[in-house]
């Protein structure tokens, strides 16, 4: 990787947050972890020199190398322009329309990426937006973003991410990775995160936009008590007595805190306050 970027006269760009993995172990455990078969569409986030789309390509039966620096997308299209599974898409992946692949293959892709940190988790929450369209995500991310995901009730990384990616996906930290194995070298450790997308929510929920509000209120005001974030948050319309009505009638106690919550609970809250009109 060093030696190509060398050749070709580039340097990572901070800006795009551009660390590329350079150990061929970790890439290996990576493919490894997508348990890719001919007939997968794989949909690779951020393709850099492509030292991970080679691999993805001699499994897969197509891929589909997204990357936006306009400099590496030029490189990658020489250097796969003769194989036949790669084809190499110059775009910004929180802004690219995944529909026309979906339309086009009629089966759900896999997708595999080396996220920067600056949009880890918007990209997350967009394949999550986008899951209908995919059977499988396996993501780099900073370690502390991989334990956001995972994350369980009553500790400090539990958050929103936590609990959207318990409702759409089954998700665990496949392995961790140290800064020597990228270059430029990032100043933290890094993790892979494998989620299987569930076929089905693990939780009915009736009204997923009540379970949006009542989540950012309790979370945007983390510290407060759930009676009083709620007021702070979404629901600042409503008299006191009507949240906590709310509250009990979802059997929560109003003086305990959102990072307490469980995903069942918080959907049981977002039915009350639903409820409520």
């Amino acid at each position: 990787m060093r030696k190509q970027l060398r050749e070709l006269h580039l340097r990572p760009k901070k800006k795009l947050g551009q660390h590329f993995v350079v150990d061929p172990r970790v890439l290996g455990k990576m493919v490894e972890c997508a348990a890719l078969k001919g007939e997968d569409v794989v949909l690779e986030i951020g393709a850099g020199l492509g030292a991970l789309t080679a691999p993805l390509a001699q499994r897969a039966g197509k891929v589909y190398a997204l990357e936006v620096d306009p400099r590496l997308a030029s490189a990658l299209g020489e250097r796969f322009s003769k194989s036949g599974p790669v084809e190499v898409v110059l775009a910004d992946a929180l802004q690219f329309d995944f529909s026309p692949l979906s339309q086009e293959w009629k089966r759900k892709m896999k997708v595999i990426a080396n996220l920067p940190y600056e949009i880890s988790s918007p990209m997350i929450f967009r394949l999550l937006q986008e899951r209908e369209r995919f059977s499988l995500l396996i993501l780099m991310l900073q370690v502390e973003m991989a334990r956001r995901v995972v994350a369980h009730p009553g500790t400090k990384d539990y958050g929103p991410l936590s609990l959207w990616c318990q409702l759409y996906t089954k998700a665990h930290i496949a392995f961790s990775v140290p800064p020597r194995a990228f270059h430029p070298r990032p100043r933290v450790d890094s993790a892979v995160v494998k989620f299987e997308v569930l076929e089905k929510p693990s939780l009915i929920v009736e009204d997923e936009r009540a379970l949006q509000r009542v989540i950012r209120s309790a979370f945007g005001y983390r510290r407060k008590t759930l009676a009083n974030a709620m007021q702070l948050g979404e629901y600042s319309h409503l008299p006191m007595e009507k949240i906590q009505e709310a509250l009990q009638s979802a059997g929560i106690d109003p003086g305990l805190r959102g990072e307490v919550l469980s995903l069942e609970q918080f959907r049981d809250l977002g039915r009350a306050f639903s409820a409520l009109g």
